[in-house]
Parts: C-alpha cells; sequence; structure tokens
C-alpha cells in the first residue's frame, strides 16, 4: 500500500512498536478452516514477565495449506515420510479378516 495514503498516526505507530516474536501457536479445527491462534512477545522481557499476546487468525483449509507449503519451502525442508509398517504389522493384517463397520439402527425419538 502506498505510504501517502496511510494515515500518519498508522505509520508512527508500526514504527513505534518492536517486531513481535513468534513464541507458540495452538489450533482449533472448525467445520469450514482452522483458527490458529498465534502467541507472540515483544521483547525478552516481556516473555519473561509472562506478557504474551494472542491474536487468533481464521483460515480456510486451503490457505493453511498454501501457508504449510510456503513455510516448508523457505526453511529447505520437507515432511517426513511415514513410517511403512513392519514384517509382523503387514502379516498380521494379511490374515486377519477386516470386519465389516458396524451400522447402528436408528433410533425414533418420540415427539
Amino acid at each position: 500500500m502506498n505510504d501517502e495514503l496511510q494515515p500518519v498516526g498508522a505509520k508512527q505507530k508500526y514504527e513505534q512498536q518492536p517486531p513481535l516474536a513468534l513464541v507458540g501457536w495452538t489450533h482449533l479445527d472448525m467445520p469450514n478452516g482452522i483458527d490458529l491462534r498465534v502467541e507472540c512477545a515483544r521483547s525478552r522481557i516481556a516473555l519473561d514477565n509472562d506478557m504474551i499476546e494472542q491474536q487468533d487468525i481464521v483460515m480456510t483449509r486451503n490457505q493453511a495449506l498454501l501457508l504449510a507449503r510456503y513455510l516448508l519451502k523457505v526453511t529447505g525442508q520437507t515432511l517426513p515420510e511415514e513410517a511403512r509398517p513392519t514384517f509382523w504389522a503387514r502379516v498380521k493384517s494379511a490374515l486377519t479378516p477386516s470386519k465389516p463397520p458396524i451400522r447402528r439402527t436408528p433410533r425414533h425419538w418420540a415427539s
């Protein structure tokens, strides 16, 4: 955004505050996306005094996937490969018949 279009107070406020350091996060699955709670501190002193700021960011699952891919790319890392089942686990699953899913009878509620 152009600096000329921003209010003077907004630019001064941004320059006065130190940058935030990410210290943790949690997430909550939602039906259509993810609520990402980011925990930040402005300094080591703020962190030591438990002055942690929280910000909730709601995003779609696609946005979360794009963010994850971007972070993996810029860090030069990849997701770990899923472990292959052991020989005995494969033998056991081959010898054990799979059970069909249990379908419960629907309940009829009295009205």
